[in-house]
């Protein structure tokens, strides 16, 4: 880490006083006087103690540093919405910085009680496999069962620890250990430890793998309540998304003369949106439309629906309200809001003489306006009782004449240069 300005301040005030005694004892030293010689020895002794000083105070300032990043990375981990995972492994990289600590290892403990390795990390952030740290069996154990921190100073003289091999085979010197805690609960251990040749760990350190402790603990809690969220977020979506198919299924079990149309227009609608570069949220919402575009038409007498001969005015206009019905069924759901665009405004046109609301232009959402392409394209392309679908070429020329009438002339552009559209 750099090295904070005050840090570099205090080095450049240092150096500059150390310039001045090297300067008058330079210049003592042409003196042949006793007591010059004498004044001289106290300034040399000065400058070489406050070399030393120097050296020191780097040393220190550069573990206060390092520690004070690291608390500042679990902090971080504190405040993000990272999954759980994530933090787990910047809670891991913290601590062997904070510490100096050659290896690290951070155990959860699951639903049934035990506690399991989720991050084994070396001072490199290099993973490493969990069977190295057989030391640390011991030593969490005692920390979880006392729910107190360990420090040892010299493991392979530490009576606690004379029965492990690993204390032998690995050099190891000084371990730390900490419990993991939510309100007095064990939710985890953290573990540290190091090499003879890297530093033994001391009082202070026991201090401060404590507090650590205590932040890592809440990140730790709050990226596993972010999961869980996440997770039964998911779970809803799926059950949101059956329910959906499940209503659509019902519409088309209803009127076998359009089943597959609204599977087939959703796909459609899908590749024209993203044609014309709808991002993936709003892709969400435009194929939950489009899969709920005929939803009103539940609210229709089957005797006005499934009339097999011409329509009366009146029976006209009553299907004409499918839109208001579907904006009507759909809009106390809240999730679906941004969905309502297509069911309530698909029958709008761009000259004005849709309906159920008359609206003109770019007044018609987005995602009606792409819709509504793809609405009439399948209704000419499919076969119906009384007449068969139409070919490709002459749809082309039929949604191309009704450009800036019926449809918006950019999204028909866009249309008619898909590929495979008789697909």
């Amino acid at each position: 880490m750099t090295e904070s300005n005050e840090a570099q301040n205090m080095h450049k005030q240092m150096d500059e006083m150390n310039k001045m005694l090297l300067r008058v004892i330079s210049h003592l030293a042409r003196s042949t006087d006793g007591q010059t010689s004498l004044v001289l020895r106290d300034l040399t002794q000065i400058s070489s103690t406050m070399a030393a000083l120097k050296h020191s105070m780097t040393g220190y300032l550069s573990t206060y540093e390092r520690q004070v990043g690291a608390l500042v990375g679990v902090g971080s981990a504190i405040n993000s919405s990272l999954g759980l995972k994530r933090v787990l492994e910047m809670v891991m990289d913290s601590l062997i910085a904070l510490m100096g600590a050659e290896r690290g290892l951070l155990m959860l403990r699951e639903p049934n009680g035990e506690l399991k390795v989720r991050v084994a990390r070396g001072g490199d952030r290099e993973d490493l496999a969990q069977e190295i740290f057989s030391i640390s069996k011991t030593v969490v154990q005692q920390v979880a069962e006392t729910g107190n921190a360990i420090l040892t100073t010299n493991a392979q003289d530490d009576p606690r620890f004379g029965r492990q091999v690993s204390v032998a085979a690995y050099r190891l010197r000084s371990i730390l250990c900490s419990p993991l805690k939510i309100k007095d609960n064990l939710i985890g251990v953290i573990y540290v430890d190091n090499r003879a040749h890297t530093g033994i760990f001391g009082n202070n350190d026991l201090s401060l793998i404590s507090a650590f402790s205590n932040q890592a603990a809440v990140a730790i809690d709050n990226a596993s309540l972010f999961d869980d969220l996440q997770e039964s977020n998911a779970e809803l979506q799926i059950a949101y998304q059956a329910t959906l198919e499940g209503w659509v299924r019902a519409l088309d079990l209803r009127d076998k003369e359009t089943e597959g149309h609204t599977q087939r227009v959703t796909t459609l609608t899908q590749r024209l949106a993203q044609a014309m570069g709808v991002d993936e949220d709003a892709l969400l919402h435009i194929t939950r439309g489009a899969l709920l575009h005929d939803i009103g038409k539940m609210a229709i007498p089957d005797g006005i629906l499934l009339k097999p001969g011409s329509l009366t005015d009146e029976e006209r206009a009553q299907i004409q309200k499918h839109p208001i019905y579907a904006y009507e069924m759909l809009s106390p759901i809240k999730f679906l809001h941004p969905a309502l665009d297509i069911p309530y405004c698909h029958h709008e046109k761009w000259d004005g003489s849709g309906y159920p609301r008359g609206l003109k232009g770019e007044e018609i959402p987005f995602a009606a306006r792409i819709f509504s392409v793809v609405d009439v394209w399948d209704a000419l392309i499919s076969n119906r009782p009384y007449r068969k679908g139409l070919p490709p070429s002459e749809i082309r020329t039929l949604i191309q004449k009704d450009s800036g009438s019926h449809f918006d002339p950019k999204v028909v552009d866009t249309f008619l240069s898909l590929d495979n559209l008789a697909v």
